[in-house]
């Protein structure tokens, strides 16, 4: 498996923010443990950290594939996370109705809006550089 510069920095930095946002809502559990929504973004967010770090592992896998092992390998991947958020929001449902969905859904979705913030600011980084460095061999 071969490691990926980009990919392990987006990965670190999103398990980081993820990481303090989840231990936010621990806090705010410690506080209010009978929050139904706080409990939602806690399981969510473990949950979607889980996937966020799944996901890294399996395009991590890519370079030593064939383009049509690649691509079985990431529908997979793709089957394996959707059941498993369908899996978390089952057990939600039906074994413990005092947490709340929406918390539920509002927690998965956290680590992928952090990995698209951090994937635009990436982008205008490398932007703004590619811009000056075409200004220092071209001119302007």
């Amino acid at each position: 498996m071969q490691s990926i510069s980009e990919l392990d920095n987006q990965l670190r930095n999103v398990l980081i923010y993820s990481g303090c946002i989840l231990a936010g809502v621990c806090l705010g559990l410690f506080f209010y443990p009978l929050d139904g929504m706080l409990w939602g973004i806690a399981i969510g967010l473990a949950t979607g950290i889980y996937n966020s770090v799944v996901l890294a592992i399996r395009i991590r896998r890519l370079p030593d594939l064939g383009r049509e092992k690649a691509k079985k390998h990431m529908k997979k991947g793709l089957v394996i996370r959707f059941t498993m958020i369908i899996a978390v929001l089952f057990l939600v449902a039906e074994r413990l109705p005092w947490v709340s969905l929406n918390g539920v859904g509002a927690g998965l979705l956290i680590p992928y809006g952090i990995s698209t913030i951090l994937g635009v600011i990436s982008s205008l980084r490398l932007y703004r550089q590619s811009e000056a460095l075409a200004r220092k061999y071209y001119g302007e």
